[in-house]
């Protein structure tokens, strides 16, 4: 084991240190223009069809909403259900709803259950 140790700082001490290239050049030089910024992508139209011939849709507070003959969005709650299992050692179970509100905002509400290790053995 002395041995071992003794090469190991041997072989460390003895490396080369590594010689750079020389210096990089890492801006634009005078004679390069500059990079214009680009403009950002436009919004999501509340007149967009949801694929050929669906509803008109819009972004909500809860994410695409459709878009009532008024012109307001649909404010139904909707949600998702998650489930897990395994074998003797995981359970999972949870939902979420999202409840868009008339001025902009929304309630979310969101519950969860897990369970880690079952039965011994």
């Amino acid at each position: 084991m002395r041995a071992f140790g003794a090469a190991l700082v041997i072989i460390v001490l003895s490396a080369a240190p590594a010689l750079a290239d020389g210096p990089l050049a890492t801006a634009a030089g005078p004679q390069t223009p500059a990079p214009q910024p680009q403009a950002a992508a436009p919004p999501l139209a509340s007149s967009a069809p949801d694929g050929p011939g669906g509803p008109p849709v819009a972004m909500g507070p809860c994410g695409p909403e459709k878009v009532k003959s008024d012109g307001s969005l649909e404010t139904q709650p909707h949600g998702e259900v998650e489930a897990g299992v395994g074998t003797a050692g995981y359970r999972h179970l949870g939902g979420a709803v999202c409840q868009p509100l008339k001025d902009g905002g929304a309630v979310n509400i969101s519950v969860s259950a897990d369970q880690w290790g079952g039965r011994g053995r």
